[in-house]
């Protein structure tokens, strides 16, 4: 595993060191860890640890902008709301249309 360095620069992580199973075993690990945190204080307490300001603030974002595009908002209405560029926006939108339901699942959770 590479560390960052003495400057504060957050090690990169490379995808081919660790195999595709390890790494999808590692993830249901994960999830269940979160299924298991019984309240949204427990969880947002972990995620406040586990991630800085900047890392919420992406995932939170990208949220809102599957939100807004399964809500019929065009490009322009969303850059001018979340202050957010095309690339990634239309990152989302490809997940949203060819992903594996995930954000749909998140979204309709998230109006329930």
């Amino acid at each position: 595993m590479e560390y960052g360095s003495a400057q504060g620069r957050m090690a990169r992580y490379k995808e081919e060191k660790l195999p595709y199973a390890v790494q999808d075993r590692l993830m249901g690990m994960f999830c269940e860890t979160l299924c298991k945190l019984k309240t949204k204080k427990a969880v947002q307490d972990f995620l406040k640890d586990l991630l800085n300001r900047q890392e919420r603030a992406m995932l939170i974002r990208r949220l809102l902008i599957a939100e807004m595009l399964l809500d019929g908002y065009t490009y322009g209405e969303i850059i001018n709301q979340l202050h957010c560029g095309t690339t990634t926006i239309a990152r989302v939108e490809r997940w949203l249309n060819f992903g594996r339901g995930g954000f749909k699942r998140a979204v309709t959770a998230k109006k329930k």
